[in-house]
This record gives C-alpha cells, sequence and structure tokens, in this order.
C-alpha cells in the first residue's frame, strides 16, 4: 500500500500535548507521528533597571511591545472576544534547528505594580510570573519566572534546556533594562520641549 510507505513529510510535525497544531518542530526528519509533553521545568531571571515602577510596570501591560526585548517572542496578539488572553508566537533556532511554539495565555488578576502572572489555556503548557519590586534609589527589581512543560522533540537536549532558556530569559531582561532606560529617556526629552 503506497499510502503505507510514504516518504517523511516535510511539514511541521505538531507538538503538543492538546493537540496543538500551533507548535511545530521545524526541521529534520518527521515520521508524522504526533508526540506528547515530558517533564515541567522551571526558569527564573531577574535585572534591576534604572526605569521607575510605573514606567516599568506599564510596559509590561502592553503585551504587543514584548517582542522588542524577548526577541524569541515573534507576536503576541489579543484573543478577539476574549478579555485577558493572548495569542503567542515563539520562533526560535536553537540545537541547529528552527523551532516554533504557540499558546494562548489567560491573565490572573495582577496586583497592581506588583505582579502579573498568567497560564496557558491552548497549545504550549506553560505558566509564569513577572513581579515588580520598587528600590529606595528608584529604580525597580524585575523578577521572571516561567514553568513550562517539556516537548517530547526537546527532550533529547535534555541538560541543556534549562541553563539555555535561563540564559535566554536573562537576556531577555537585560534587553528589558536597555529598553525602558530609551523610553525613560524618551519621556524626560519630551518634558523639556
Amino acid at each position: 500500500d503506497r499510502r503505507a510507505r510514504r516518504p517523511p513529510s516535510s511539514r511541521p510535525l505538531p507538538l503538543s500535548s492538546r493537540g496543538l497544531s500551533g507548535a511545530k518542530y521545524l526541521g529534520g526528519v518527521s515520521n508524522g507521528a504526533r508526540t506528547v509533553m515530558a517533564g515541567w521545568v522551571d526558569n527564573t531571571a531577574e535585572v534591576t533597571v534604572t526605569a521607575p515602577l510605573p514606567v516599568v510596570w506599564e510596559l509590561w501591560q502592553d503585551k504587543a511591545r514584548i517582542p522588542n526585548w524577548m526577541p524569541w517572542i515573534h507576536s503576541v496578539e489579543p484573543v478577539p472576544g476574549v478579555p485577558g488572553d493572548t495569542k503567542w508566537l515563539l520562533k526560535t533556532n536553537q540545537f541547529g534547528q528552527d523551532f516554533e511554539f504557540s499558546w494562548v495565555a489567560r491573565d490572573l488578576p495582577p496586583v497592581k505594580k506588583e505582579k502579573i502572572h498568567w497560564f496557558s489555556t491552548d497549545g504550549l503548557n506553560n505558566k509564569g510570573a513577572v513581579t515588580f519590586d520598587q528600590r529606595p534609589d528608584g529604580r525597580t527589581v524585575v523578577r521572571m519566572n516561567i514553568s513550562y512543560e517539556v516537548p517530547d522533540i526537546l527532550v533529547p537536549f535534555g541538560a541543556a534546556l534549562s541553563p539555555l532558556v535561563a540564559s535566554i530569559l536573562q537576556a531577555d531582561l537585560e534587553r528589558f533594562g536597555t529598553f525602558s532606560s530609551k523610553v525613560v529617556a524618551a519621556m524626560g526629552a519630551g518634558k523639556r520641549r
């Protein structure tokens, strides 16, 4: 039977314990089988930025801006008709392969100027929080904790995955520090006009 002996597809292989077609492995050979997720991993990163808490808080509230400091996040878009839900698309090249994952995140009620947090309702299983602490010197400490279920396709990278994600998150928060400093400088320039 010709159908049983089809060559591997060049289309992306869906990845998700939820059967999401939006999470994809974009490289290598696929046997067409659906994969499931492995275990959960936690990663945390922290940075102290020179921007004051109100500015930092507002920047994180505008989720469409997040790809400015998290380049592996390709896009964040509101889900039409579902307040507090956003569709996220992550694209990255790691371990010599292209990967693409998507998910819908539902915001939990924020603790104003202290904490935003979420969990995924569809797609790549994840949850997390970003917390904010105002320091007496006017700087703000930003901490991010993300927990995610590792797709089977990434299990072979085992011990390398968590340190890789931790380093990416740390670099993302450092880029946020630079981004927020530029916003503060632009706000100051606007006040001087």
